[in-house]
């Protein structure tokens, strides 16, 4: 039986039946789609940090390497969204449930926990893509002006050919990041947050 069978069933009884016979049904299902969210949100945020100081780690070398600051500013962005994401995550691990919680807190902390992870989707332009794009922004515009004139085009053209490219390509990968960010808070968090306050509500 899944959480949408659970959930029907729960509504259908009465009051008696709902207090006596399903109740410990529904809170082994909150409680189990409760992991497997959180297991997902964990091994999500476990990949992007882990990338993220990798990168750091890359853009650094390059800035020393070649001694272009550009690559610092990059550095410097993907430090930033890594930073963010452990401290966001350090600050969720307190709402993790009481193992003994009752069906209700269990539901109100699934549903702040799936609020929380729209809201950081709906905003991810500010915390995420705004940071790259200027580290990376930043890098190119170092990077074009270093570049040396060949033959008939100038080094201004040459940034401006760089730069143009770039900010194509850019452009058209964080706009994908972003859709599919979007695309995952239509499909999967907020039919979830839907269930949750149905649910919720039929507890009153």
């Amino acid at each position: 039986m899944n959480f949408e069978d659970l959930q029907k069933t729960w509504q259908s009884q009465d009051a008696f039946v709902k207090a006596t016979i399903n109740a410990d049904l529904v809170l082994q299902e909150v409680r189990r789609n409760q992991r497997q969210f959180g297991a997902t949100i964990f091994w999500r945020d476990v990949r992007e940090v882990g990338v993220a100081f990798l990168m750091t780690a890359c853009f650094i070398y390059v800035a020393v390497k070649t001694h272009q600051w550009g690559a610092g500013a990059t550095a410097l962005a993907c430090f930033w969204v890594g930073v963010f994401m452990l401290v966001d995550r350090r600050l969720q691990h307190r709402q993790r449930p009481n193992a003994n919680a009752s069906l209700r807190a269990c539901i109100e902390i699934s549903l702040f926990q799936v609020n929380h992870q729209i809201r950081l989707l709906k905003n991810i332009f500010w915390w995420y893509l705004l940071p790259l794009a200027i580290g990376v922004g930043v890098w190119i515009i170092n990077v074009s002006w270093e570049i040396p004139p060949q033959g008939r085009l100038s080094r201004v053209e040459l940034a401006g050919l760089l730069l143009g490219s770039s900010v194509i390509i850019c452009g058209l990968t964080f706009w994908l990041v972003f859709w599919l960010n979007q695309f995952a808070v239509r499909n999967d968090l907020e039919p979830r947050r839907k269930e949750l306050e149905t649910l919720l509500a039929s507890l009153k």
